[in-house]
């Protein structure tokens, strides 16, 4: 009989990471493709300005936030009625790009970031979930590493597709991974109704008083603001200045997720002890990449710049992640992970307005380069931040990794 059960509860427990899994690569392969694309049939077939092309990426993170927030104040059983009806919404915004006009495309891309913000937040909850540490660790190093590949696997299938066929037809392609996402989406699982909403009396200065979440910050900063640029501009630049076809186009951010990918399974395979140094590197190789962009003048070497962009956007999450989970006790980790990615979804809509707006006065090369001085203040901060940080962060106990250098 324990024979029997135990069976039982390890293909349970098969079964929802392959549910983890799989949606967590269904929707960021197909979210990164609208990311993407979109900005590309905004631009050549909509005639979208720069601006107006930011402004309408800024729109779907934006809906996202709002999605998000909302998210995070309704109960358990309205979160999983919202998760499963926009996960099938979801799967129908992917089809509706393809017959969009210059004024839908603004509705299908509202529709594509509510509904992002809905699902995405569950499916990581979904695998923090499991009580014992260690398997939910490597349930975690899964969910990460599904997310790295399907930010490889998206630009990947969809350069082979637009090697065949017409920018507007290629959102079908991705429409199935939507629909894999509608039907998985009432397996996932929920947390427990809590019996009593505890109110945290807590305010920002205090979080941000913690040299760990100023250095999350200062990391997350560095490598989101020349991500969203390239994610954003990046695909309109290399049409427009190397002549690149739309497949060749697509291809470009495969070596960028690539880099991003090795990067963190590198991560998963040594452990970080002190975390000053990566920090510091992953913001040295920032500011090599932004120059290799900056002086590009090949298509050759706009890609050799993407890949050196790609090793700091797989260093910049895990290591802002750890310098603020290293500096605050677990009651207090919520708190601080709301305040980090009301960072992280204020960047996504700032970003493509900021360089949309820029654009209108200066190029493509020049903008990246003018992110390196902010870049580099940043290092600057960081460095200023290493004497504060003590041999280990005392919030979290004697036992946690140290933050900063012995």
């Amino acid at each position: 009989m324990m024979g029997r059960e135990k069976v039982s509860s390890a293909a349970g427990l098969a079964q929802a990471v392959a549910i983890i899994v799989t949606l967590t690569f269904s929707v960021r392969a197909s979210n990164n493709v609208l990311q993407t694309t979109v900005p590309l049939l905004a631009k050549f077939d909509l005639t979208y300005t720069q601006l107006e092309v930011g402004l309408l990426m800024a729109t779907m993170s934006a809906s996202a936030l709002v999605a998000a927030l909302v998210n995070s104040r309704v109960s358990v059983t309205a979160r999983r009625r919202l998760f499963i009806l926009f996960s099938a919404l979801y799967a129908l915004s992917l089809f509706t790009f393809t017959f969009s006009n210059r004024v839908s495309v603004l509705a299908y891309v509202s529709l594509a970031g509510v509904s992002y913000g809905f699902i995405f937040p569950n499916i990581m909850t979904a695998a923090q979930l499991f009580p014992d540490q260690r398997l939910r660790e490597r349930v975690i190093a899964a969910y990460t590493l599904a997310l790295a590949i399907s930010l490889i696997a998206g630009p990947a299938l969809e350069s082979l597709v637009l090697a065949h066929f017409p920018l507007r037809l290629s959102f079908l392609f991705f429409a199935p991974l939507g629909i894999i996402v509608a039907a998985l989406s009432p397996l996932v699982r929920f947390p427990r109704e809590p019996g009593k909403r505890r109110e945290d009396g807590g305010k920002g200065p205090s979080v941000w008083s913690r040299v760990g979440f100023r250095v999350g910050i200062y990391t997350f900063l560095v490598y989101s603001a020349p991500a969203a640029l390239l994610l954003t501009f990046g695909g309109i630049f290399a049409k427009e200045a190397f002549h690149a076809p739309y497949w060749l186009v697509t291809l470009i951010f495969a070596p960028f997720f690539t880099a991003s990918f090795l990067t963190r399974v590198l991560l998963l395979a040594r452990p970080i002890g002190r975390l000053i140094p990566y920090v510091i590197t992953m913001m040295s190789i920032s500011l090599a990449g932004l120059t290799l962009v900056a002086i590009s003048r090949s298509l050759l070497l706009y890609v050799i710049a993407f890949s050196v962009l790609g090793v700091p956007h797989g260093l910049g999450m895990p290591l802002a992640m750890i310098s603020i989970s290293r500096s605050f006790p677990e009651e207090e980790r919520n708190r601080a992970n709301s305040y980090f990615t009301s960072t992280m979804m204020a960047m996504q809509i700032a970003m493509p307005l900021v360089g949309g707006l820029a654009l209108r006065y200066t190029g493509f090369r020049a903008l990246m380069l003018y992110t390196i001085p902010a870049v580099l203040f940043l290092l600057l901060l960081t460095l200023w931040e290493r004497a504060k940080l003590g041999p280990a962060p005392g919030a979290v106990g004697p036992r946690s990794p140290p933050v900063g250098p012995a």
